[in-house]
Formats: structure tokens, C-alpha cells, sequence
């Protein structure tokens, strides 16, 4: 296992180079339109070959967005038209259970995103970019504790920016094929796991209604804004599909959270305060290989920008095919180990492991 893992992230390095550079042909073309006053995808060289020729040259970009038919388009290439509303993560519905917990509990995530000024933004080809709002939401279920509790775990809005990369497959749409293309986001985001427990006396109180501090752990108000980037490559080499490299600035004032909820002396010290000791930076590769009984993978690397590298979480997904057959449903074998198990302990050590059906988008 140590052997094949090696020989999956010995190809990082090179990859690295790549993650923050900006696409060229996007740069160029901005730079052009940025001249001359052009839409992006037009340059200075097509306007003048335009005024050379009588019936004009017609921007790449326009011209698909008037002849633009999805329907059509998705007929002729044998595909369904694509629903606007789509997966932002993976929908999962399975059974977790986390090392400290006595038993599992049923986990559930909800996650969508939609466009932004879809018609007016020419569904994305105009300028190769859309802006979109999406929505992650996790909860879990405790049946063995008292009345059966859902417990909310991570509220996750977004507004973000998705700039495609020129030279798309002209078989691809942009807002409904993103796993096939490479892109990168610009975003704004809140993250919490919706509790109000911010006190010593509200946790005494959680305490004698919930009947232990373990479980009363879980109440503990969590929250903060951030900054987030994400690139999206395609690699389609040694198994390995993709990767997203990510990374997200915690701020300790924002818009939606007004003063960030990290730590608060009452709980006592500790070592880690601050949740970009433990993230802010991701990578997760995913890799298409078919062996027996497994098909699709991934691996994920968080760690922190603060205290660089020093609290790591460790991440691996696999696709199991034997169930996914019996079940006709996309069942996921995940283990995780480090931190950020949920974020009212997103400051623990610990590892969990689940299994469950995972959805990537909308049918």
C-alpha cells in the first residue's frame, strides 16, 4: 500500500508547477479584449482580418451564444440536456463512525449549486466564465443517543466565480460538464455548523440536558468566513483523471460572520486555536482505475497555512463496485485520519471511517 501510494504522489511535484500558474490562453485573451475594449475570446488580430472581409468575422464566443441549443446539442451528441441545478460536492447519504464516538451515526450531506446571470452570461461561453451560489450541508443522526437527535454539523454558502479555460472540447458544456474541463474559482464563503453554544453557562446547560460533556461537545458554536481558490486540471495519466488544488484565506472578521468562532477561553487550554492550524490548503487527486472490486478513487491532503504542514488529515475515497451493482446506487468506502472530522471538533486528533452512496449530481 506504502509502495503504490509512493508511486501515486511521486508525479505531485511536477504538477505542482501548474496549480497556481494562470491559463495562458485566458490570460492572452483578456489582455487583448483589456486593449481594445473586446470581449474576452476576441483578439486584436480577429478584428482586423474582420475589417478586411465583408461579412465579418463573428467572435467564437457570440456566435456560439446564439446558435447555442442545448437540447439540440445534447440530442446530437447522444446526451441528455443537463439540469441547471447540480452537485457542488458529492451527495452522500451512509453510516459514519468517529474513533472517540461509542457508536455510528447516519451521515448526510446536501450539496448544490446554480448560475448566476445564466442567459445574460451567455450560459458561459461569452467570456468563459460563470458566477455561481452554491450550498454544502451535513447533519447526522444519533439513534442511540436520547430521542433520536439530528445534529447539524457544517452550514457551507458560497458565491463564486468559475473561469473555464478557452480551449474546451466543443463537445462539453460549461455549466453541466465542469469534471471533464479545467477551470479555476474565485470565491466568498461562510462555514459553521449552525449551534449556539458560545458560553459556560449555555454548556453547563447542554450538559444537563444532553447528559455528558462528550456529547455536548457537539452544540459548541463554530463559524468563520473565508477567501477561497480552487483549480481544477484534468491529467488522464497513471490512473490518475484530475486534481483540485484549493486553498482558503479564514478571515477573523466577515460579512456573514461578524467575528470569527475558533476558540473561546472557556473551553480550556489547547494547542491548536485556530482552524488554519489544521486547514486552508487541499489536494485531492482522483484517480479512474477498475481493479476487481473497486472502480474510482481518490486521495486528499489538507493541512494548515499556519503552522505549516504540522496537522495533517489524510483522506481516501474508494468506489466498491460489488454493492454498487446489487444496490444500483454509487457506493463510497472513505477513511480518514487527523482532523476536521466535523467542526465543532475540527481541533481533534482522531480518525473516522463510513460507507455510503455518493451522487455527483442531479438526475
Amino acid at each position: 500500500m506504502n509502495c503504490l501510494i509512493s508511486r501515486r504522489l511521486s508525479i505531485l511535484p511536477p504538477l505542482l508547477t501548474m496549480l497556481l500558474l494562470p491559463m495562458p490562453g485566458y490570460a492572452e485573451e483578456a489582455g487583448n479584449a483589456a486593449r481594445k475594449d473586446l470581449p474576452v475570446g476576441q483578439t486584436t488580430e480577429g478584428t482586423k482580418a474582420g475589417e478586411g472581409n465583408t461579412a465579418g468575422e463573428e467572435d467564437k464566443g457570440e456566435a456560439k451564444c446564439r446558435k447555442l441549443d442545448v437540447g439540440a446539442a445534447a440530442e446530437k451528441n447522444g446526451r441528455r440536456k443537463m439540469p441547471l441545478l447540480t452537485s457542488d460536492e458529492p451527495n452522500m447519504l451512509g453510516w459514519t463512525r468517529d474513533a472517540y464516538e461509542k457508536q455510528g451515526f447516519m451521515d448526510f450531506t446536501l450539496s448544490m449549486r446554480y448560475p448566476l446571470f445564466f442567459e445574460a452570461m451567455c450560459e458561459g461561453y461569452r467570456y468563459n466564465m460563470l458566477p455561481f451560489i452554491s450550498f454544502t450541508g451535513r447533519m447526522g443522526q444519533y439513534f442511540d443517543r436520547h430521542s433520536a437527535p439530528v445534529v447539524t454539523k457544517r452550514f457551507n454558502p458560497k458565491l463564486f466565480f468559475r473561469f473555464y479555460e478557452p480551449s474546451h472540447s466543443e463537445d462539453k458544456q460549461l455549466w453541466s460538464d465542469d469534471n471533464g474541463l479545467d477551470y479555476f474559482d474565485i470565491g466568498y464563503a461562510h462555514e459553521s455548523n449552525g449551534q449556539t453554544v458560545d458560553s459556560p453557562a449555555l454548556f453547563a446547560a447542554a450538559v444537563a440536558s444532553y447528559g455528558s460533556p462528550e456529547i455536548a461537545q457537539d452544540y459548541v458554536s463554530r463559524g468563520w468566513d473565508y477567501l477561497g481558490y480552487k483549480r481544477h486540471l484534468q491529467m488522464h495519466e497513471h490512473d490518475l483523471e484530475s486534481l483540485d488544488a484549493e486553498a482558503r484565506y479564514f478571515l477573523l472578521h466577515g460579512l456573514l460572520q461578524s467575528t470569527s468562532e475558533e476558540y473561546s477561553t472557556w473551553e480550556g487550554p489547547r494547542s491548536i486555536t485556530h482552524i488554519s492550524q489544521v486547514d486552508g490548503l487541499r489536494l485531492k487527486l482522483n484517480f479512474g482505475f477498475h481493479r476487481d472490486w473497486f472502480k474510482g478513487a481518490s486521495l486528499q491532503l489538507m493541512t494548515g497555512y499556519r503552522d505549516l504542514g504540522k496537522h495533517p488529515t489524510l483522506r481516501t475515497e474508494l468506489g466498491f463496485t460489488p454493492l454498487s451493482d446489487l444496490l444500483g446506487v454509487p457506493i463510497v468506502l472513505w477513511g480518514q485520519t487527523g482532523y476536521l472530522n466535523n467542526i465543532a471538533q475540527y481541533y481533534r486528533r482522531t480518525w473516522a471511517v463510513g460507507i455510503a452512496a455518493s451522487f455527483e449530481t442531479f438526475e
